[in-house]
């Protein structure tokens, strides 16, 4: 239909169809075990690995898997956000300081706990004496290299 005069006919249309194609947002990669999420996220040069549900014996392989297999990209910082775990054992704890280990000296290893069933874990094995803890991912991810722990 186009516009004469005031008057619609047949023909031309008014506005010429345009298609906008938007780009998708990049989903984050789901790791999913029967007890334990694991969501993997790339912030520019900071990967951020948020874990949902139990890390123990049975799920603390597939957290080991995600580090190392995210490790070799040489993130500049790699936070693991534990704030949603509800139980944390000396089998996660372990693939924590792996990780920690395992990072190349450029990379900058940081945890967040919020919670009592991964605080005091973390405490009694004073693990929290050797990783950077942080009470909230954004500071985690903010802190600069040289900052000591937020521990609230």
């Amino acid at each position: 239909m186009t516009v004469h005069d005031g008057q619609i006919s047949a023909g031309e249309p008014i506005v010429p169809p345009v298609v906008i194609d938007f780009p998708r947002p990049r989903r984050s990669p789901v790791h999913r075990h029967q007890d334990l999420t694991i969501t993997v996220e790339w912030l520019g040069g900071t990967l951020v690995v948020a874990v949902d549900g139990d890390v123990d014996l049975c799920t603390a392989p597939m957290l080991h898997d995600i580090l190392e297999a995210n490790l070799s990209r040489t993130p500049r910082r790699v936070v693991v956000d534990l704030s949603l775990v509800r139980f944390l054992n000396t089998a996660g704890l372990e693939v924590l300081l792996d990780a920690h280990r395992r990072a190349t000296p450029g990379t900058d290893v940081r945890l967040v706990a919020t919670t009592r069933a991964t605080w005091r874990p973390l405490q009694l094995t004073r693990t929290d004496e050797r990783l950077h803890v942080h009470t909230s991912r954004a500071a985690a991810i903010a802190a600069p290299r040289w900052a000591a722990a937020d521990t609230g």
